[in-house]
């Protein structure tokens, strides 16, 4: 059975819409699990209506803490779950109709390959849109010019998560490894690809599932990188500045992050792992010239060329 997660805040706006689309998965074999998050809107009144409409398809997790934030509202969900393969869903986007079918085809694929008792996640491409589903991209990968091959590499997970969440499946194997999520992880998604790349299988769906909704008060969501836009930002001594604030404050989190993978798994990683993930860690204690040989000698990019452009001349 699968079980599908849904994180839920403030979300009246879309919420219905999300949950139509759920409703309407070509798979049927499925549960959701939602919890609030300590909304002051009409968004669980909303989830108890749809399933006094149908029974047996949704439980609601209460909620006795208040707002957590996203993080910690999707570590409850993680934590509550019994099934053996979880999918993570926002409130305010909106599935296609074979999402499940796909994503599940994936991961019994990677179960054949890999077998049942390897940790494995799979993600799907999505297409972006604004906050009226009025489509941005075709493809949040090519938008993001992300790669969700190389990006897989936890050298290059430890630096970017190149997965999304909401267009996530893992399997139990996976979620029990990672459980609980640590208090220093940047976000639960990020947490369960870092330890995927490093004891399972990420796999990828090119084709889009889902509408992935922007609108201004994502926790996370679409960025747009380029050449051209680096250039425009190091003509601006302001942008360079608000950037190096920005990376200097993503470069501690990712390496508490880092650091807090290290110290639980030091004794499961291998001996190339531990070197690795150690010295990420450690990055902001090390010169300005150290820094750039670790950089390079452990590969610790993004994907895109303009990123780590950025990331060279400036850190």
């Amino acid at each position: 059975m699968i079980e599908i997660l849904l994180a839920v805040f403030n979300g009246r706006r879309h919420l219905g819409e999300q949950l139509d689309s759920l409703m309407g998965q070509a798979n049927r074999d499925w549960t959701l699990l939602v919890r609030d998050d300590g909304s002051s809107d009409e968004s669980l009144t909303i989830v108890s209506a749809y399933q006094k409409n149908f029974p047996g398809k949704i439980r609601i997790i209460v909620n006795e803490k208040g707002n957590d934030g996203a993080l910690r509202n999707f570590a409850a969900l993680l934590a509550a779950s019994t099934a053996e393969y979880i999918m993570l869903c926002d409130q305010d986007d909106v599935w296609h109709r074979d999402k499940i079918d796909l994503t599940f085809g994936k991961m019994q694929e990677l179960e054949k390959a890999c077998g049942r008792e390897c940790p494995l996640l799979v993600h799907t491409d999505m297409r972006v849109t604004d906050g009226d589903l009025r489509v941005v991209a075709d493809s949040l990968w090519r938008y993001q010019k992300s790669d969700p091959v190389k990006g897989a590499a936890l050298n290059r997970l430890l630096v970017q998560n190149c997965a999304t969440g909401c267009s996530f499946m893992i399997n139990r194997k996976l979620l029990e490894l990672a459980l609980p999520i640590p208090h220093d992880a940047v976000m639960h998604d990020w947490w369960l690809a870092l330890v995927a790349g490093a004891f399972g299988k990420i796999g990828s769906v090119a084709e889009p599932t889902m509408l992935y909704r922007q609108h201004g008060r994502n926790d996370t969501g679409a960025k747009r990188w380029s050449v051209a836009e680096l250039g425009k930002m190091l003509l601006d001594a302001g942008a360079v500045r608000r950037f190096l604030e920005d990376r200097s404050r993503v470069l501690r989190k990712t390496q508490d992050q880092g650091r807090a993978l290290y110290l639980r798994f030091q004794e499961s990683l291998s001996p190339g792992q531990r070197t690795m993930v150690k010295a990420f860690s450690d990055l902001d204690s090390y010169s300005f010239l150290r820094r750039k040989y670790a950089i390079v000698k452990f590969g610790f990019f993004h994907s895109g060329l303009a990123r780590n452009i950025a990331r060279l001349i400036l850190w």
